[in-house]
């Protein structure tokens, strides 16, 4: 059995995954392939992974809020500002393929808390998804594109979709 670390407060909690979301980013840059980095992603405690992401967003120039408690977050695990721009962020770690239903879910919670959906996950996206997420204008980042941000690696002009200042941020049309 792994050893956990004992359980602490709420606010605590939050300090000690930042924390660790800070070491493991490091640590990834130092994993040599894409296949070694997704597998040490795919292991990673869930609301630290979720603060590697939110934390990628702020070095990216994103304005973060993040949530005061990681469940009960009624399907959003952070928003992200941009100029006028306002993003719901859901963060998944995944094995396989995402399920179509995952995105329409999320893509009504944006739509009711009237911001950009982005979702972010170290699973597949199948076709069946992608045309979802394309349809429900929502930003989908896993794979090359997850690393990228992970790694704050820049992106080819051609690749970015927003015509905005972010040009040169992280999301590309699935």
């Amino acid at each position: 059995m792994k050893n956990k670390p004992p359980k602490k407060a709420p606010k605590q909690q939050h300090v000690y995954n930042r924390i660790n979301a800070h070491r493991f980013l490091e640590k990834l840059r130092k994993i040599e392939t894409p296949q070694e980095q997704f597998y040490y992603l795919r292991g990673l405690d869930a609301f630290v992974f979720e603060e590697m992401v939110m934390t990628s967003l702020k070095r990216k120039g994103f304005i973060i809020v993040r949530n005061e408690g990681y469940t009960g977050d009624g399907g959003i695990d952070g928003r992200a500002y941009y100029n006028d721009q306002h993003f719901l962020v859901q963060v998944k770690r995944y094995k396989g393929h995402i399920k179509a239903t995952d995105i329409k879910e999320f893509a009504a919670i944006s739509e009711r808390r009237k911001g950009r959906g982005l979702f972010v996950h170290t699973g597949k996206t199948g076709d069946k998804a992608k045309a979802i997420a394309k349809e429900l204008n929502i930003e989908v980042v896993s794979g090359v594109r997850l690393l990228d941000l992970l790694l704050s690696k820049p992106l080819e002009e051609t690749q970015s979709i927003l015509l905005t200042p972010l040009a040169n941020a992280v999301f590309i049309r699935c």
